[in-house]
């Protein structure tokens, strides 16, 4: 995704291929389909956006938390979850920008209402683009979602902080998930320490999966171990954060 995704001309990108899509549907359906009379979803629409659903919630919790700079703690996702998809409107102006309704009422008879269906009219367009176009998945939901975010995060867009702590199997810990987001793989971490007359040099080792020999991630010198302990792991969780935010920016 182009860097400054939180902008109107970002958001007009993320929309223009999928609204792209939506203008193909049901130019072959008769005119007269455009007025539906009925209460509710014809079956295989209810039954799609079903299958929707589960898109939605598998790209939420999968594709757009591996984007974000941090790891968020289970309690942090589904708050997370339910600001940006239960409460706010954010799927409704989502569907409106893109006509979801407007081009369903070209494809098949609908309820005069449909529009008030935000979430099923959304949930029907992954599982369309699931089937026809799933490489507009990354745009529809976790673009999407990312533009949303950044835009509760305008000045840093950076996710809740993590509490400060100098227990170091918490910071190990912390590190540990950070660089298997990195990698995208199983990865092991040891300290190294070398003592001077008057200083003490801290390193952090870790060695891949893919690359099983042990490299230098970051090294640091302080006076005391306990100090080069906090400031090696601190160091090299900026590292890593750091490069998860570049990749974040990055493209889908």
């Amino acid at each position: 995704m182009a860097k400054g995704i939180a902008s109107r001309n970002s958001l007009k990108a993320l929309a223009h291929p999928i609204e792209q899509f939506l203008a193909g549907w049901g130019y072959q359906e008769r005119a007269g389909r455009a007025e539906g009379h009925g209460l509710a979803l014809p079956a295989p629409y209810e039954l799609a956006a079903l299958r929707g659903e589960a898109v939605l919630r598998a790209r939420f919790f999968g594709p757009l938390m591996a984007k974000l700079p941090a790891q968020l703690d289970a309690t942090q996702q589904i708050a997370l979850w339910q600001a940006l998809v239960e409460d706010g409107g954010l799927i409704t102006a989502w569907v409106q920008r893109l006509g979801v309704a407007k081009a369903l009422r070209r494809e098949a008879v609908v309820p005069v209402d449909a529009g008030q269906e935000s979430r099923k009219l959304y949930t029907l367009l992954l599982d369309a683009l699931a089937s026809q176009a799933p490489q507009l998945l990354p745009w529809a939901v976790e673009g999407y979602f990312w533009h949303c975010w950044k835009a509760q995060f305008p000045a840093t867009g950076a996710a809740p902080a993590e509490k400060k702590t100098t227990d170091t199997e918490v910071l190990r810990e912390r590190l540990l998930r950070a660089l298997r987001k990195r990698h995208g793989e199983a990865v092991e971490v040891k300290e190294s320490f070398r003592q001077e007359e008057d200083t003490v040099i801290f390193a952090l080792l870790i060695k891949r999966k893919s690359k099983p020999r042990w490299d230098e991630l970051c090294s640091v010198e302080r006076p005391r171990l306990k100090t080069a302990r906090l400031a090696g792991y601190d160091a090299a969780l900026k590292l890593a954060t750091s490069a998860l935010s570049e990749e974040g920016a990055g493209t889908l």
